[in-house]
């Protein structure tokens, strides 16, 4: 039988490290700061979509000599305001 998946919730609200992890010798590490030299305030993810689906953006954007990034973004503006969401625009204060 599968243990139980912690789920984000109990990591994030979790505020007890376990002994083995935390050590009296050494002080506990700092998580890094997320600010990058090339693009302060970016932060990257990865999708992972089917080749097929790929290769039709990629076509897509080739056609119409645009980015496919700039085809993702307006899928995720269109999720926002289906949800009754802040717009891409309003959430950065640029307007594209």
């Amino acid at each position: 039988m599968k243990e139980k998946r912690t789920g984000l919730d109990q990591v994030l609200s979790s505020t007890s490290r376990s002994p083995a992890v935390e050590s009296e010798d050494r002080p506990p590490r700092e998580r890094p700061k997320v600010v990058s030299g090339k693009r302060p305030g970016i932060r990257q993810q990865t999708a992972y979509l089917p080749e097929a689906v790929y290769q039709q953006l990629r076509k897509l954007a080739y056609e119409e000599e645009a980015k496919m990034h700039d085809y993702l973004m307006h899928g995720l503006d269109l999720v926002f305001k289906e949800k009754g969401l802040k717009p891409i625009d309003e959430l950065t204060g640029r307007e594209d």
